[in-house]
């Protein structure tokens, strides 16, 4: 795992160029033995005895940018004191190499005859940190899915619900004149009209309080406005950052905006929802099985589990979020270790593996599915 992982970082991968890992991660998986099918940058295969339940276990293979404080090469792994660090090691080829590896435990436990009574499908997924080209695009070639393992860096405590990002335009507006000639009091600028409405959603009733990640919040992050320094604006634009609870629908929320604030409002994105899932599903009592002790929590943070609304999902994985995005990003040896155990006990506990031995049922599909590729 450790050498795998470190060929990963060394590969670049910044969303969208995430070809020449995924060129390499194929070869290695069929390499392994498994029908690797491809979308784009977006990789899959399946491993399993019986049609259903599915299985999903993703993370993604895109890296955001390095920034400018690392303190050698962010490209170049670098092993010492028991960490690996490097551009991704973190966030989130750490949990890529982890899946990787319950997978093929999973593999190498039918080979010696055990059953499985269902299918694992291991999606290795681009674009992520943009919410592009990735799993949201595949999703209907992996379907039918019942459950969903999503590989981000918690602790290996498991996030049943996240936030949702809703990204509105507001647009304040005024009467354009000459700043000599109108006096202050009398002045309809629309900078002023946008400023009022932006404080007033300091008194903005942002729902109930969500026990897992807290009440809806905002921010705002763009204002744009004026034509000249001599001209009053008419027009001024502003942007707002919502990040979301399962509590209230995109839909209700900015109806209930519009309806509160003078400025004309628009959506400019209302699509990652929140999403939540509930600690009954067999997932979530799979996950608190093979992890005793385990407490729920909520991520504040988007991953690809918003694609998942519907599908029982639980986000969890080896390394930590603060971590992530962040100059010489690291994850321990250890952390990459218990991770992979973690998705391996899970992956048994889901599926009620107790060392079956036998035949597959007339439900039984191959251990691997036959492979389609299709050029990106």
């Amino acid at each position: 795992m450790i050498a795998r992982l470190a060929r990963l970082v060394a590969i670049p991968s910044i969303s969208r160029e995430e070809r020449a890992i995924a060129d390499t991660l194929g070869t290695e998986l069929r390499e392994a033995g498994l029908r690797v099918q491809r979308e784009r940058n977006n990789l899959w295969c399946e491993i399993g005895d019986a049609a259903r339940p599915r299985l999903l276990l993703n993370s993604h293979l895109d890296t955001v940018p390095p920034g400018q404080s690392w303190a050698s090469d962010p490209r170049t792994p670098r092993l010492d004191e028991g960490r690996l660090t490097g551009l991704g090691a973190n966030d989130a080829k750490g949990c890529v190499v982890a899946l990787i590896e319950a997978a093929l435990a999973t593999r190498r436990r039918l080979d010696r005859g055990e059953r499985l009574g269902g299918t694992v499908v291991l999606a290795l997924t681009a674009e992520e940190e943009i919410s592009g080209a990735g799993l949201g695009t595949i999703l209907r070639r992996l379907r039918p899915l019942d459950a969903a393992l999503v590989g981000e860096p918690t602790g290996l405590v498991p996030m049943v619900a996240q936030r949702g990002l809703l990204v509105l335009r507001g647009v304040a507006r005024g009467r354009s004149g000459h700043p000599a000639n109108t006096p202050t009091g009398e002045a309809d600028n629309a900078i002023l009209a946008a400023a009022s409405d932006l404080v007033r959603l300091r008194e903005f009733d942002w729902g109930p309080r969500h026990p897992l990640l807290g009440r809806c919040h905002a921010h705002v992050t763009m204002v744009n406005g004026g034509v000249a320094r001599n001209v009053i604006p008419d027009r001024c634009e502003f942007c707002l950052d919502i990040r979301t609870t399962p509590l209230e629908s995109h839909a209700h929320l900015f109806q209930r905006l519009c309806d509160y604030l003078r400025s004309d409002l628009h959506v400019h994105s209302d699509r990652l929802v929140p999403v939540e899932t509930d600690r009954t599903a067999p997932i979530v009592q799979a996950v608190l099985r093979a992890l005793p002790g385990a407490e729920l929590g909520g991520s504040s943070a988007m991953s690809d589990m918003v694609f998942l609304a519907g599908i029982p999902s639980v986000k969890l994985g080896p390394g930590q979020s603060r971590r992530s995005h962040a100059p010489d990003e690291y994850i321990l040896l250890d952390e990459l270790r218990d991770g992979a155990a973690a998705y391996e006990r899970i992956i048994q506990e889901y599926f009620g593996v107790e060392n079956r031995v036998g035949s597959a049922d007339a439900t039984a599909v191959p251990q691997a599915v036959a492979c389609r590729s299709q050029a990106s």
